[in-house]
């Protein structure tokens, strides 16, 4: 028998009420400073409630929040590995730069994740690659030859990024949980377009782009690197002729514009899982909402903290779950 959500479904139905609204973004993008931004997202309960409270320490207080609900509500649940992919990999990718450049700078590694940075450096230090989870040991292996032999740090990110986008889609693959599956199946086709966009707009030619994207069921892969040669409005012109008139529109107005067409899209997937009452979807979606409210109040209080504009702000905020 399945496991029954019913009861964190119950609970995160009333944490949605919590998450912000396109209104209230608008709400913080009128804000006339930082530091009223600030007492916005201290009324809205956001970070500890201590009298001076950096935005670093309110962000890492409400990561953690969102972290302790997941894992409260999923535990020892296959459903979670989908959000912890990208941490797991970017810190193999740290920890490659390290071992191989002799670098020790801090605070690279992403907390919360399963596999200790000091265990992925021991392992890739050592050659004990073996050691290693099946979907890390040989991209940790050839990114450490490559790194080592060519010093080249694309070359390292390239070989991690691609086992990165593999990761997800086999994941994807293999689960049960439909949200789960389309998630994956989102991730891997925007990153696949992400990479053949910029590829085509700095130069690079099929075979490089061939290097970086994997497949997956939204797009032909084949036919969007053959598409790069041509450059990048023949690329535009193939998302175009796929139904992704809307990327194209978005990357015509500028680069900022499409980087929150291609987060939008990924919103937009996740948002059935409002109607959704019997797995642990709308859970998962929770977790992916809550991080893209954090990016947006980033990018909002950076913007502010910078001197920018409130339109220059706002063509890089992403649409809201709630």
């Amino acid at each position: 028998m399945g496991q029954d959500y019913t009861y964190g479904v119950a609970r995160i139905r009333a944490l949605e009420n919590t998450l912000f609204t396109d209104e209230t973004i608008n709400n913080l993008l009128a804000c006339g400073d930082y530091e009223e931004c600030i007492r916005v997202l201290r009324d809205k309960g956001w970070g500890n409630g201590i009298p001076n409270e950096s935005l670093e320490s309110m962000i890492t207080e409400e990561k953690n929040k969102a972290r302790h609900i997941l894992e409260d509500l999923l535990k020892n649940s296959e459903d979670i590995r989908i959000l912890n992919i990208n941490d797991e990999f970017h810190n193999l990718k740290a920890a490659v730069k390290q071992v191989c450049t002799e670098d020790e700078t801090e605070n690279v590694f992403y907390a919360g994740t399963k596999y200790d940075p000091q265990f992925l450096k021991e392992c890739i230090r050592n050659g004990n690659y073996i050691n290693l989870p099946d979907n890390m040991a040989e991209p940790a292996k050839e990114a450490t030859e490559a790194l080592l032999r060519t010093g080249d740090g694309q070359l390292c990110d390239i070989i991690i990024d691609r086992a990165t986008l593999e990761a997800i889609r086999k994941t994807g693959l293999q689960s049960e949980n439909e949200l789960v599956r389309r998630y994956a199946e989102t991730q891997v086709m925007i990153a696949d377009i992400k990479i053949a966009v910029r590829g085509a707009a700095t130069g690079k030619d099929s075979q490089f782009v061939e290097k970086c994207v994997v497949p997956c069921s939204g797009i032909s892969v084949t036919d969007l690197i053959k598409a790069v040669d041509g450059g990048l409005e023949s690329v535009c012109s193939y998302l175009e002729g796929v139904g992704f008139e809307d990327a194209v529109k978005a990357l015509k107005i500028s680069k900022s514009v499409f980087e929150c067409w291609c987060d939008n899209k990924i919103i937009e997937d996740i948002k059935p899982e409002k109607y959704n009452s019997f797995s642990s979807g709308p859970i998962i979606a929770f977790y992916i909402a809550k991080e893209m409210e954090i990016k947006n109040v980033k990018i909002i209080l950076s913007g502010k903290l910078n001197g920018f504009d409130n339109e220059f702000i706002k063509e890089r905020v992403r649409l809201m779950y709630a």
